[in-house]
């Protein structure tokens, strides 16, 4: 049995049920095709990041590396 180390936090307690692992990860795609973020290419196994998926990860990267940091700052030193 192969072991594949996993890079996703909601992934990692999952490390020794490859099944487990394959259905949450097959979940988390079907919830990103339901909100349009991702789409399927036609007669193949392969997905592709819509424009909208693509906005709102920037808008999330955003969040993450620039305004809550900046915030968080402003809360300690308050």
């Amino acid at each position: 049995m192969l072991i594949y180390a996993c890079g996703s936090m909601h992934l990692q307690n999952l490390a020794d049920n490859q099944k487990k692992q394959s259905a949450r990860v097959s979940r988390i795609l079907s919830r990103f095709h339901a909100h349009k973020l991702i789409a399927k290419i036609p007669r193949t196994r392969r997905w592709r990041v819509t424009d909208r998926g693509r906005q709102i990860m920037a808008a999330s990267l955003c969040l993450r590396d620039v305004a809550f940091p900046e915030l968080f700052r402003k809360n300690i030193a308050a």
